[in-house]
């Protein structure tokens, strides 16, 4: 999270915040891009997740799996996620737990985990009242749902991945001995019985018709029909919007490759 300098106003003794100049960059391609239609931007809720970014490394960090557009959106959309507030902080177990689902190779553990490696996942969601719980995950998805997207979100995809991630955890003899020092400090992990899986797509997509959010080219009437019913499933899967649109995170994007 970055923290601005300030300086005082000479003439009003007003504070201000001096910006970095790689986010002044970024807020101009957003300024400019060409909106969806009927979309408006909340502003507010842009500003404060361009807030708690962190601005000296963000580059390296959106462009390290990949300079390719497609990655470059993918992975820029899930950071602005990751940094909202309307998803909650960001825990140190939080942090270290994506790390290992995204890349169990790092921690010594890709033959427990490796057939569970899920790169797509964006965010946990734990309670601590009774003991660390996970009671949901997070998937960002900034293009049309495909089949693969339905393989994730149904009980063979997120749900058993996190599954197989707490157990591995739990399991281990000495957590601290892989690098997992936050996850050594929260065991037992539970997973709740009313584990859901939370869907953030952009904010120009309409939600409450489902069927939109679907590539229909990549699935049959029936296809369609069973993805369309996970996801009106709200028990297995709520779908939200992000804080930014397609447009605006291309835009940003193409700055960040330019």
């Amino acid at each position: 999270m970055s923290n601005p300098e300030r300086f005082v106003s000479p003439l009003h003794g007003e504070y201000h915040e001096l910006k970095p100049p790689f986010r002044l960059e970024l807020e101009e391609a957003r300024r400019r891009a060409v909106l969806e239609k009927d979309y408006i931007p909340d502003e507010a809720r842009q500003k404060a997740i361009f807030d708690r970014l962190d601005w000296n490394t963000l580059r390296e960090e959106v462009l390290r799996e990949g300079k390719e557009g497609k990655q470059v959106r993918g992975k820029l959309f899930e950071m602005l996620i990751q940094a909202d507030p309307a998803f909650g902080d960001r825990t140190p177990l939080e942090k270290e737990l994506l790390v290992l689902a995204h890349s169990p190779e790092k921690f010594g553990l890709e033959k427990e985990l490796g057939g569970y490696r899920n790169p797509d996942m964006a965010f946990l969601l734990f309670e601590g009242e009774n003991g660390v719980e996970l009671v949901g995950v997070g998937e960002s998805k900034l293009g049309l749902l495909n089949e693969r997207s339905f393989k994730q979100l149904s009980e063979t995809g997120f749900t058993q991945g996190a599954q197989k991630l707490i157990e591995v955890i739990n399991a281990l003899p000495d957590p601290e001995s892989h690098g997992l020092i936050e996850s050594a400090k929260a065991r037992p992990i539970n997973i709740a019985d009313e584990f859901t899986q939370l869907l953030v797509v952009p904010a120009n997509r309409n939600i409450e018709w489902k069927s939109t959010l679907i590539n229909r080219r990549e699935f049959n009437a029936e296809g369609r029909s069973k993805f369309y019913a996970l996801l009106e499933d709200t028990q297995k899967v709520r779908t939200t919007r992000a804080a930014f649109s397609t447009a605006e995170v291309g835009a940003m994007a193409t700055t960040l490759t330019t």
